[in-house]
């Protein structure tokens, strides 16, 4: 079948993986050597196991803007422990929090470094609010939401640099 600039294969052999629908999918050279270099660089074995996780990935995109989906998370912060009470501000915040925190993992990475994975469950839009806090104390030099909408099991990132 032919769409505009792409045409679509589709696999009808009985023998072919069950469950699986082959299509066919036209792109300027140049674009897809820059998607073999970046799937190459990313370990995947395979375009299709790429194409798979940009669908998935563009899928999963609404449930990123319902802020009242019910998520599962996890906050990963990296902080300087030597700076004034981030320490104590982190932990605080944690017991503030204390419905949305389910537990917490700590990790001395060096004499002056720390790392905290929170895990988190509420729903969208309470994680990204406590995430945005919890980053922006001062001390905090990385921190990164993960996310897991418990219903499709897609993962969503959001990342914050200081």
């Amino acid at each position: 079948m032919y769409l505009g600039n792409t045409y679509l294969f589709y696999n009808v052999n009985p023998n072919s993986m069950t469950g699986v629908t082959r299509i066919g999918v036209s792109l300027e050279p140049e674009l897809l050597e820059a998607f073999d270099v970046d799937i190459a660089k990313k370990g995947y074995g395979s375009r299709s196991e790429a194409l798979r996780d940009l669908v998935r990935d563009s899928l999963a995109e609404n449930e990123w803007k319902n802020d009242d989906e019910w998520m599962v998370g996890t906050i990963v912060l990296v902080y300087d422990h030597t700076a004034t009470s981030v320490g104590d501000k982190i932990t605080d915040m944690q017991h503030h929090h204390h419905g949305l925190v389910k537990t917490s993992v700590h990790v001395h990475l060096d004499d002056s470094k720390c790392m905290e994975i929170l895990i988190c469950e509420e729903t969208l839009a309470k994680l990204k609010s406590f995430a945005s806090e919890i980053t922006s104390i001062k001390g905090v030099l990385r921190g990164r939401l993960t996310m897991v909408a418990p219903s499709s099991g897609n993962l969503h990132h959001i990342g914050h640099r200081h």
